[in-house]
């Protein structure tokens, strides 16, 4: 089995247990809700699983490994996971930016209006919106 086969088989296990083990017991059932909260996340993870078993059975060249992606992947990952545990310890207004900022910066993102409108203006507007217009509480 070829690197890439082995990381499809691994995302389609990691994508199976998302769905059956950790997302039964994150999503909330609402009785009259027009749209069920676990719409969204059930569509976009079958829609994972069904593109990662049509990449497992079709023909492919040999994948090298890259350290240096690997490296970067690892580094995104840390970062995400920081942002998040920011934005569980002092909210979603405090986290939020940080995460679209570093995720800007990491993309290549380098235009100062751009920089500064993802990582203020667009969060802080999905946290008014949410939490006031909505009353639904961001984390």
């Amino acid at each position: 089995m070829t690197l890439e086969r082995l990381q499809t088989v691994i995302l389609i296990l990691g994508m199976l247990f998302l769905y059956f083990v950790i997302m039964p017991g994150q999503i909330d059932h609402i009785e009259n809700a027009r749209i069920v909260p676990a719409t969204v996340p059930t569509i976009s993870i079958w829609i994972i699983i069904i593109a990662a078993v049509f990449q497992l059975f079709s023909t492919k060249v040999s994948v090298k490994f890259n350290p240096t992606l690997c490296l970067r992947a690892a580094i995104f990952a840390i970062f995400v996971i920081t942002s998040i545990t920011i934005m569980t310890r002092f909210g979603f207004e405090y986290g939020a930016p940080i995460l679209a900022l570093g995720v800007m910066l990491g993309i290549g993102e380098r235009r100062l209006h751009w920089l500064f409108l993802g990582s203020t203006v667009i969060p802080i507007s999905v946290w008014l919106l949410v939490e006031n217009v909505l009353d639904r509480v961001l984390m």
